[in-house]
């Protein structure tokens, strides 16, 4: 398993410019993960200010992925054992003629239990609030990301928005609650929120979603 602190280390450039030659993807494409890329701009917005700072929100994460031809493909083959996270998902949306919005409850924990800076610990939270994230747009067609269907072409993060509202350690369960709220035209908004161990809301995250399906596959109709 990779350390999760690898994850996080940045060289600075010119100027207050930052880089990372260390970007996780899943072994069998060519993709980065988005939880990563939003973990690493908040990482760098942090060397810039005093250890005693923390985050208030992220609006606006503008992700690689927003065009069809982009590499950057999140989490089209699920979370391999190399990935530094304990996971437990629950599906919440099992029966596909309930007309509900897709729903996924998660545990989220970090596996080394090292001590860490609080600016460290909101990185880490950062990174998890993308994991398995995207995929729930597809669930009202019945499809699983993990192994991933051949009809699914391409799942990818357009933009990422989170809002920090009290510290959470990750060497602690934190519970992702995700569901999606709109889904039309290829694209999905979703929305998610992390409680703490002690059921504290400590973060709300939205995201929109790009997906392509292959049109010749037979799908049941989306309940949304």
């Amino acid at each position: 398993m990779q350390h999760i602190d690898d994850l996080l280390v940045l060289e600075q450039t010119e100027g207050m410019a930052f880089v990372s030659d260390n970007l996780w993807g899943t072994p069998v494409t060519p993709s980065a993960f988005g939880g990563q890329l939003v973990a690493l701009s908040l990482a760098a917005a942090f060397k810039t200010v005093p250890e005693n700072y923390l985050a208030r929100g992220m609006p606006d994460v503008a992700l690689p992925g927003s065009t069809s031809d982009c590499p950057f493909v999140l989490d089209p083959q699920g979370y391999p054992k190399a990935f530094p996270a304990m996971i437990w998902v629950t599906e919440l949306d099992r029966d596909h003629a309930t007309p509900a919005p897709p729903r996924q409850q998660m545990w989220l924990e970090c596996p080394d239990k090292q001590q860490r800076s609080e600016q460290a610990k909101q990185c880490i939270v950062a990174m998890y609030s993308d994991v398995h994230f995207t995929r729930v747009i597809v669930r009202p067609y019945g499809i699983r990301i993990a192994p991933p269907p051949r009809h699914l072409r391409k799942i990818v993060s357009i933009d990422h928005h989170m809002w920090f509202h009290q510290e959470a350690d990750p060497n602690n369960p934190i519970l992702v609650d995700t569901w999606c709220s709109q889904l039309s035209s290829g694209r999905g908004v979703v929305q998610s929120e992390m409680f703490a161990h002690d059921r504290r809301l400590v973060a709300t995250i939205m995201q929109e979603g790009r997906v392509e399906i292959d049109p010749s596959a037979q799908l049941p109709s989306p309940k949304l």
